[in-house]
């Protein structure tokens, strides 16, 4: 059986960069969220401001991909 590092570097490798960042900026999401650092609302709106323009530009994942993707796991 793989390890969870072995299967998240296998997926990994197909996605497409963008795909990749955003997986990227969802790990850090976690690693923030445990840390219980509290952001400043400039930081807060420019994280939004940044997520609303990889949504604009088609950089996300739709419920169905990501259950499908889940799936997998």
């Amino acid at each position: 059986m793989k390890s969870a590092s072995q299967d998240i570097n296998s997926y990994f490798s197909l996605l497409t960069t963008e795909q990749k960042n955003s997986v990227i900026s969802l790990i850090k999401s976690f690693i923030k969220s445990d840390e219980h650092v509290r952001i400043s609302k400039k930081q807060y709106n420019r994280e939004i401001a940044e997520a609303e323009k990889r949504v604009a530009k088609g950089e996300f994942f739709t419920e169905e991909q990501a259950e499908k993707a889940l799936s997998k796991w």
